[in-house]
């Protein structure tokens, strides 16, 4: 049995181990200047431009990755795990910056944004839906400065059972 914690540290350590990102370097840019577009509805749809230009494993293994973290989200209530927190442990996973730039450096909330954003508009990016309410994914959102932790109560550790993993089962 493993927790919960353990496997998605696993993922973590599988991604960054990847000989590139899974959200490929020739792509990051083009996403941070998609981002950076007004109104939402443009912003969104030169990402998902974008998007569709991945190499397609790049693409699949993104959209199911981003339908889970989404699928995670939908639990927030009860695991705390929303798109905004999910996409805090994610990204530098998905996009690996190289931080040694101070491009990189500042743009790090822009990346850690445009994950929310696949995270939380999962369906309009991979599924063809309307854009949801919610996040807008703006680049000059204003979020308070100052955050407010919110200690989850004391939780048993969750496991998992040694099953054979099978993806063809799961529908998002």
């Amino acid at each position: 049995m493993h927790t919960i914690n353990t496997v998605a540290g696993a993922m973590k350590a599988f991604f960054s181990e990847l000989p590139e990102p899974l959200v490929p370097y020739s792509m990051q840019t083009e996403l941070v200047d998609a981002f950076s577009k007004s109104p939402k509805e443009q912003r969104f749809q030169t990402m998902k431009d974008v998007l569709r230009r991945f190499p397609r494993e790049n693409y699949e293994v993104f959209k199911y990755v981003i339908g889970h973290l989404n699928k995670v989200s939908q639990n927030s209530k009860s695991n705390l795990m929303t798109s905004e927190n999910l996409s805090i442990c994610f990204w530098p996973t998905l996009m690996r910056p190289d931080f040694t730039t101070m491009d990189a450096l500042t743009a790090t909330r822009t990346y850690q944004t445009i994950i929310e954003s696949f995270i939380h508009q999962c369906a309009f990016f991979f599924y063809n839906q309307p854009l949801s309410n919610g996040l807008t994914g703006s680049p000059t959102s204003t979020r308070k400065n100052s955050v407010t932790f919110q200690f989850p109560p004391l939780l048993r550790a969750q496991t998992l059972t040694k099953e054979p993993c099978s993806f063809s089962n799961i529908a998002f």
